[in-house]
């Protein structure tokens, strides 16, 4: 079975990018611009592994995150900013937090196993 990934980032062309590498590697992704569509299709459909944009306008990723509660995907959080924000993340029980820009093979080392985990 097809992992089904939700990736939510403000910024198209991260956005875009994280959804074409994940494609070529199997998976089924739907995309999210902001927190808000992100918990609205998170409402629609189930997901195996969200990757959240920590920082977005409106809801942002930590947010999003905390109002999932324990019964969840497994959540990887995307960043460029400061170790305090990751360390926020961690806090919030994400599975991992990856840097902006995401080298692709340390992206797919980190969705294979968030992805085998939801299974």
């Amino acid at each position: 079975m097809t992992a089904r990934v939700l990736v939510a980032d403000d910024e198209p062309g991260m956005r875009d990018t994280v959804r074409e590498i994940l494609e070529a590697a199997g998976y089924e992704v739907v995309v999210a611009s902001d927190g808000d569509e992100a918990l609205a299709r998170l409402g629609h459909g189930h997901f195996d592994v969200v990757l959240l944009d920590l920082r977005m306008p409106g809801r942002d990723g930590l947010s999003v995150l905390r109002t999932l509660g324990e019964a969840r995907p497994t959540v990887i959080i995307m960043t460029a900013y400061a170790l305090e924000d990751q360390l926020q993340a961690v806090g919030a029980k994400a599975f991992a937090v990856l840097h902006k820009p995401v080298p692709v093979p340390h992206l797919l080392d980190v969705v294979g196993p968030a992805a085998g985990k939801a299974a």
